[in-house]
């Protein structure tokens, strides 16, 4: 989660892409993980502003749109390019 911070906190502009293969692993791995409200709670995506403003939800952002792996992802959309990560999205 702090490497996600500092990235986009320096304002350049990323990647977005999002997977429901991507998500549905993340989830079942339970790969990431915060605290709120005193209790441990998953997540397994994001949400991230464009650059024309809008806020997209994004299983994986690059520097670079052609490092994205497609292959083990096949479903993904590509979302376009964001500048700044806005929040998780808490996992049910």
């Amino acid at each position: 989660m702090l490497n996600r911070l500092s990235i986009m906190s320096s304002q350049k502009t990323r990647h977005a892409f999002f997977s429901e293969t991507q998500k549905q692993a993340a989830r079942k791995a339970k790969l990431g993980r915060i605290w709120k409200d005193n209790k441990e709670v998953y997540y397994s995506s994001n949400i991230y502003l464009t650059t024309d403003g809008r806020e997209v939800e994004a299983t994986e952002v690059r520097a670079d749109a052609d490092s994205y792996n497609k292959k083990t992802f096949p479903d993904f959309v590509y979302l376009g390019q964001v500048t700044k990560w806005v929040r998780v999205v808490i996992d049910d």
